[in-house]
């Protein structure tokens, strides 16, 4: 998954003629500062702008503000100002349930104090992050579920993988696993590894919610891994048969 920021200037987002004003709203209140004022705006902004898949510019405010990247058509509590910390990217088609909760930075364990005045710059104590933040990648059309925690200890997770409510992720997720509880482990994957490469090869998220909803009665039915009639898969399908043929 690529950390190329977001373009919030494609048709998929929606911005309201009313998006100067609760801008100007946002930077009278202070609201890279004021968390909850800040989520009023985005309330409304998110009410006016098509909803939490498509606003643009609440997407605007979290990148420049929060260095929170939000794909298209994600919604959660990924869209929440401060419930997420900076440098976390999260994909296209993303599921974020009440509560979950991210972090991408240790207590100095080592040091003499764990206490964030003496790590944190922005508390006037040190003048450089001795533990600085690492990226946090959330992969496209993954779910978490309420409550989960995604600790330090994890930089990835994959594309179509499922985290279960109240799940503490301590590590990496796979590509389409299932993970569940404390610490987070493996349950299963959702698909058979041939089939998990052919859903990674069809880069289907990549699509517009315009082109794939020629295709509803096909998203709503199980993937088919007898007949692979999908007709988002049916292009990955020809490649990896072709490459096997060869």
């Amino acid at each position: 998954m690529s950390e190329t920021p977001t373009n919030f200037s494609t048709p998929e987002f929606k911005r309201s003629k009313l998006s100067p004003l609760f801008q100007m709203a946002y930077n009278a209140i202070d609201g890279k500062h004021r968390w909850t004022l800040a989520g009023i705006i985005f309330k409304f902004l998110r009410r006016f702008e098509g909803g939490p898949g498509h606003t643009a510019t609440v997407r605007e405010l979290l990148a420049r503000d929060y260095q929170v990247d939000v794909g298209a058509y994600s919604y959660g509590d990924c869209m929440i100002p401060g419930a997420f910390p900076p440098k976390v990217i999260v994909g296209r088609w993303v599921s974020v349930g009440p509560g979950v909760r991210v972090y991408n930075q240790n207590h100095p364990l080592d040091h003499l104090s764990m206490h964030p005045y003496f790590y944190e710059p922005n508390m006037g104590v040190v003048k450089e992050n001795p533990m600085p933040r690492h990226t946090l990648v959330i992969g496209h059309d993954s779910w978490l579920g309420r409550n989960a925690i995604v600790t330090p200890g994890c930089k990835r997770i994959g594309v179509g993988a499922v985290i279960g409510a109240g799940a503490v992720v301590t590590k990496d997720v796979d590509d389409y696993a299932i993970v569940g509880g404390n610490p987070a482990k493996l349950i299963r994957y959702r698909f058979p590894e041939e089939v998990r490469k052919i859903l990674l090869e069809s880069r289907w998220w990549e699509r517009s919610i315009n082109e794939i909803r020629q295709f509803a009665d096909e998203m709503i039915k199980p993937v088919d891994v007898e007949r692979w009639n999908h007709p988002l898969l049916r292009h990955a399908v020809d490649q990896e048969t072709a490459v096997s043929s060869s």
